[in-house]
């Protein structure tokens, strides 16, 4: 049995440990630390048109942005999401909330899925955040 004082102190480290625990996971570096899903902005409508435009852009935001060190960026030609499709993979810095690709590299009618994922610090990915979206030039 334990007597008052081994309590007291068992009771303290527990306290610590769990204080210890909900800091780290705070602060985004700790190893239970999920960042948040990016919220997919544009291209929003299922038709992009990218007549006459250099570039089409991709725009998110980051929810707990300065947890975020990096997001993933994938572009895949269709709707599946495999490496045999992926046309564009890209590391961006957590400061930035959009990317342009140049509009030549989508052709006419082609289904497009664009991806992305959340990097914090700690190196946690985020659940894979996509939308897909069908390419018109006139």
């Amino acid at each position: 049995m334990l007597n008052r004082k081994s309590s007291l102190l068992l009771f303290l480290a527990v306290c610590f440990l769990s204080l210890t625990t909900f800091v780290y996971a705070g602060r985004g570096d700790g190893i239970f630390y999920n960042p948040p899903q990016p919220r997919l902005v544009a291209p929003y409508p299922e038709k992009v048109d990218l007549s006459g435009k250099d570039y089409l852009e991709f725009k998110w935001i980051i929810i707990d942005s300065y947890t975020i060190r990096n997001c993933e960026f994938r572009l895949y030609k269709g709707y599946e999401m495999y490496e045999k499709n992926l046309i564009l993979k890209q590391n961006i810095d957590s400061d930035t909330s959009s990317f342009k690709v140049e509009s030549k590299v989508f052709e006419e009618g082609e289904v497009y899925t664009w991806s992305l994922k959340a990097v914090s610090y700690g190196g946690q990915k985020s659940d894979k955040s996509f939308d897909s979206f069908t390419v018109i030039k006139k």
